[in-house]
């Protein structure tokens, strides 16, 4: 049997917020727990209860923007979750230093997957969950050294926030806190589970070729031989100066494989280049995005999880905050939110980038889904 529960807790106290939620979600067959706080709290004291609650399986969490969990879309709160099954195998690495010296953790990386069973060529019996420390913005470096090595195995997962304070933002893995650092957990089970992302963006007919990027400091600097900037501000009809303010409600779209990996603007530089939330490479073809029916698409979501997993028993959610604060705008949270319940217990947490397979992207909801 595969079980799946969800809790919420606000309040002051973190000792009474993690109390409650440990008598919400304990179980039976307990495998793995995660928990995600606001910043609000101590987050080293809340870790560290969380694994006394919990000594015997792998807990992980991160700080965030806001919290999803049964109440539904919340902020300066602790959610959490619990999976038990009886085929259910985690192992937990917390990999450090990412924005220097990710590449050197790939046979500590082999060895926590061989703990479980799971090599390099494994496909269907197990997935990677990611937990990165978002300021260090070396995202695609831990997913460079994860999909190049479990060649096969899919990957899902979200970068920590700090309620949009920009500053500093932690991860956790067993009741050790750290920043520079990626909480990267092996799950193997036979149970059925289903990985997707959820787009609110649709390509427009502009297209561009990205002519000069700098990956390493997430950087484009000509779109089409011509500044970037400049190419932006052109096709949306707008200055230079106004650009920036264009940039959540039309991020960019990279074309790889037939589908939309969204990247997110960020700042202009010196009025040409354009710095992105998400490294975007050199003879890349990208499309200015458009948005689209949020309701409707959560709907779509939904619809596909359900075919998927008919006995669907349980969801994690990793949405981008932009996603959350057009959400909130649109005032369409708990709509939305109640679509995602019809998929059993709910948790998850606002990014400040998401996670799946390969890739590192923005202003997109990834997910997994759990049936038996």
């Amino acid at each position: 049997m595969l079980n799946i529960k969800s809790a919420n807790a606000s309040g002051s106290d973190a000792n009474s917020a993690v109390e409650k939620i440990v008598n919400d979600i304990m179980q039976d067959q307990a495998k793995l727990v995660l928990f995600f706080a606001s910043t609000k709290y101590d987050f080293n004291l809340v870790s560290k209860l969380m694994k006394e609650n919990f000594p015997d399986i792998d807990v992980i969490g991160c700080t965030t923007s806001g919290e999803i969990g049964p109440q539904g879309f919340v902020e300066a709160s602790i959610s959490a979750m619990s999976i038990a099954a009886d085929d259910f195998e985690t192992s937990t690495y917390m990999m450090k230093n990412i924005r220097n010296k990710a590449i050197l953790a790939k046979n500590d990386l082999i060895k926590a997957g061989e703990k479980i069973g799971l090599n390099t060529y494994d496909a269907d019996n197990g997935f990677i969950l990611t937990l990165i420390d978002s300021m260090q913005g070396a995202e695609e470096r831990v997913m460079y050294v994860l999909g190049s090595t479990f060649v096969n195995l899919p990957i899902v997962g979200g970068s920590s926030a700090d309620d949009l304070k920009f500053k500093e933002t932690f991860v956790s893995a067993n009741g050790e806190v750290s920043n520079d650092a990626a909480i990267i957990t092996f799950v193997k089970t036979k149970k059925k589970f289903f990985l997707y992302k959820e787009n609110i963006y649709v390509p427009t007919d502009i297209e561009f070729s990205v002519t000069k990027a700098d990956v390493n400091n997430r950087m484009v600097m000509e779109f089409d031989g011509k500044p970037a900037a400049e190419e932006y501000a052109k096709a949306l009809g707008v200055t230079i100066e106004e650009l920036p303010n264009c940039f959540a409600s039309n991020p960019l779209g990279r074309l790889i494989s037939d589908s939309v990996w969204i990247s997110t603007p960020v700042s202009v530089v010196d009025g040409k280049s354009i710095t992105i939330y998400s490294a975007i490479a050199q003879n890349t073809t990208v499309k200015i995005l458009k948005p689209i029916d949020t309701v409707t698409e959560a709907k779509k979501t939904v619809e596909v999880i359900k075919q998927n997993l008919p006995d669907c028993k349980g969801v994690i959610l990793f949405n981008c905050t932009y996603r959350y604060l057009q959400l909130k705008k649109e005032n369409t949270l708990s709509t939305i939110f109640d679509e995602f319940s019809n998929c059993g217990a709910v948790c998850g947490f606002n990014t400040y980038g998401e996670q799946l397979n390969k890739l590192h992207i923005n202003q997109t909801l990834t997910l997994i889904a759990f049936g038996e």
